[in-house]
């Protein structure tokens, strides 16, 4: 296939196509589910104990602030970031043994 058999949808008036209008609410849906999904997740670490959370590398204060964040900021991500920073500071620190 060559690339001159491709073509782009442009519009040059600043109206959106059909399509693309319907893949940017598809897109915007699936993100807002995502967070939504996500901070149910989330909600239900809430249940284990300290020993538990802590095997996950995180701790009852960063599930807290996790849920307490924004809501268009997605949870998962500020909890995922926690858990490798403290692996890290882990690590770091046991290599300095």
């Amino acid at each position: 296939m060559r690339t001159t058999d491709h073509t782009l949808d442009i519009t040059l008036t600043g109206k959106l196509s059909t399509t693309s209008r319907q893949t940017g609410l598809t897109g915007v849906l699936k993100s807002v589910w995502r967070l939504l999904r996500n901070r149910n997740a989330i909600g239900s670490l809430h249940d284990l104990d300290d020993h538990q959370l802590l095997d996950m590398g995180l701790c009852r204060h960063e599930v807290h602030e996790a849920m307490t964040s924004s809501f268009f900021e997605d949870p998962g991500r500020h909890l995922t970031q926690a858990s490798r920073n403290r692996a890290n500071t882990f690590y770091r620190n046991a290599r300095l043994d």
